[in-house]
């Protein structure tokens, strides 16, 4: 019986570590699928209803970590009956708190333990005898004895305990009490994210793949072959395209979509859309019907379910889209809302669509905006409260407001009413040296380009400047790349900005495939090539890791 001045205590303990992990945003990277319990047994525990825990467990709400549930004695069965076992070695030991196992994760957990003069050790579950695993209530005594043995017969601070069939691997933290381990769990949340941050800026390419890994990886695996599919996929090329005969044709596009944490969850549903309907729209095609997947963390708050997909429907209607299916369902490891793919397809004539690769020697290059157009808006929002200390509210208001701008589709419509253009491309990762790339690689054409033509907001040059980005490199959904005959150019950057979209005609296609050339304001002569990184993601990502909550 546990005695009612220590329920007291423990309950306080628990409201106090259960705050620092809420208050914790980089924990949300740790929580598993199997989601994170906090435990802490009674001073003379027996059983697991001796030990308070928290029922649902930890899962992660708007990429913070969120309890599911409140505390409660006997809510934990297996981290609860862990801890017991663990007392029976170490009585002093009455809390602990499991959570992600990734090789990686292991790894730097190991530097971080010699580092701390922590002991760290393993649960190896590919030794656990059958016996023992049919066996009930003997598993978690052979567990304990097989970690001190990892230990040389000591208990350690940290362990991990490895995957088994129906298993996910995870760590454990263990300590005297509840405080003492939330604090602990946090120090190495913070520090692992700060390094995984550096990793991202340094090592690891992030973003799409490289042209020469489409062509290893995703050449030539499309299935089965069908004489109706007239665009298949293609490095640079954003929709496929399928005849259905009667002198019509599907175009159909796809899209993974991320939301942006600190932005209003509106704005995920809107740019949803937009994303998606562009890759058609750069097709020649109107966007016609539409099919979303949206993935949602555990414990996702009905009303917030109801804004993304309420914000959906609206721009679905802003842009005359019939939403036609999909799949909505809450996942465990995704810390935040994510639309798994939207799926978006335009009906046209046979000869009415165009593509990436119809650039011809002789046409007009002409672009839209100019660059860095989500670049910059995603990180004004993200950085907004640094940014105050480095230039004027009107330039960050102007910054935030090109959101609003990451969409080709009035842009694509009014050049093709227009006439005249013979290949479409929206700047995304890669930005807008990237994307001239990518159409004067699928046209098979060569390019002159000058950056002084470009239309550039004074926000784009303010933002990239403060943040050492390249902004002819960042990525740019919203810049649309257009190439025309002359006698149609001068027209369509009319019709443009007389619908409110800056364009300017920025060069030339030419016949010489050896001769794909951007001049830069500084007069230096540089290829048109994708960049090996966009600038943009290890911004983006130090910004995740180190924003205020």
């Amino acid at each position: 019986m546990i005695e009612f001045d220590e329920k007291v205590e423990m309950y306080g303990k628990m409201a106090i570590a259960l705050e620092i992990i809420e208050n914790c945003k980089e924990f949300s990277l740790l929580v598993p699928e199997v989601r994170t319990n906090l435990v802490f047994a009674s001073s003379n525990a027996v059983t697991p209803s001796d030990v308070l825990a928290i029922d649902g467990r930890i899962t992660v709400v708007n990429g913070l970590p969120r309890a599911a549930g409140p505390f409660r004695f006997g809510a934990s069965d297996h981290m609860a009956r862990l801890i017991l076992e663990i007392r029976k070695k170490e009585p002093d030991i009455r809390a602990g708190i499991n959570f992600a196992s990734t090789p990686e994760l292991t790894k730097w957990l190991k530097g971080f333990c010699e580092r701390k003069g922590w002991i760290f050790g393993v649960i190896d579950r590919s030794k656990e005898p059958i016996e023992v695993s049919l066996k009930d209530g003997e598993s978690m005594p052979w567990k304990i004895e097989e970690l001190m043995r990892s230990t040389s017969g000591k208990i350690p601070k940290i362990f991990y305990e490895t995957g088994a069939v129906g298993k996910e691997p995870v760590s454990v933290l263990i300590g005297r009490d509840p405080v003492e381990v939330a604090r602990e769990a946090c120090e190495i949340a913070i520090a692992f994210s700060r390094e995984a941050k550096e990793m991202i800026q340094k090592d690891t390419k992030v973003g799409k793949i490289a042209p020469e890994e489409f062509e290893s990886i995703i050449m030539g695996r499309f299935g089965a072959a069908d004489d109706t599919v007239i665009v298949p996929p293609k490095a640079g090329v954003d929709a496929g395209v399928v005849d259905l005969g009667n002198n019509t044709v599907l175009v159909v596009a796809e899209d993974p979509i991320f939301s942006i944490p600190f932005l209003p969850l509106e704005m995920f549903g809107w740019y949803t859309v937009h994303i998606g309907a562009s890759d058609v729209a750069v097709m020649g095609a109107r966007p016609r019907y539409m099919c979303y997947t949206l993935l949602v963390p555990p414990g996702t708050e009905k009303a917030d379910m109801e804004i993304i997909v309420d914000s959906i429907h609206r721009a679905a209607l802003e842009l005359d889209i019939a939403i036609i299916g999909g799949h909505t369902g809450y996942y465990p490891g995704i810390a935040e809302p994510l639309i798994g793919g939207i799926t978006v397809f335009g009906i046209a004539e046979r000869g009415g669509f165009i593509t990436s690769a119809g650039a011809k020697p002789g046409n007009d290059i002409i672009l839209t905006k100019g660059p860095a157009i989500e670049a910059v808006g995603i990180l004004a929002s993200i950085y907004e409260k640094e940014l105050e200390k480095r230039c004027n509210a009107s330039i960050i208001e102007k910054a935030k407001s090109l959101l609003k701008e990451i969409s080709v589709v009035r842009d694509s419509m009014i050049a093709m009413g227009t006439g005249g253009v013979t290949a479409m491309h929206d700047a995304t990762e890669g930005g807008v040296i990237g994307g001239l790339f990518e159409i004067a690689q699928a046209s098979n054409v060569g390019m002159e380009v000058d950056e002084s033509l470009f239309t550039i907001p004074n926000e784009v040059e303010v933002i990239c400047e403060i943040f050492d980005i390249d902004p002819i490199e960042a990525i740019s959904e919203g810049s649309l790349i257009i190439t025309a005959d002359v006698q149609k150019s001068s027209q369509i950057v009319d019709n443009l900005r007389r619908s409110g979209i800056n364009a300017s005609v920025i060069g030339k296609v030419i016949d010489s495939t050896e001769k794909r050339i951007l001049k830069r304001k500084s007069g230096e002569i540089v290829p048109l090539r994708i960049p090996e990184q966009d600038p943009f993601w290890p911004v983006f990502f130090k910004g995740l890791y180190t924003r205020p909550a």
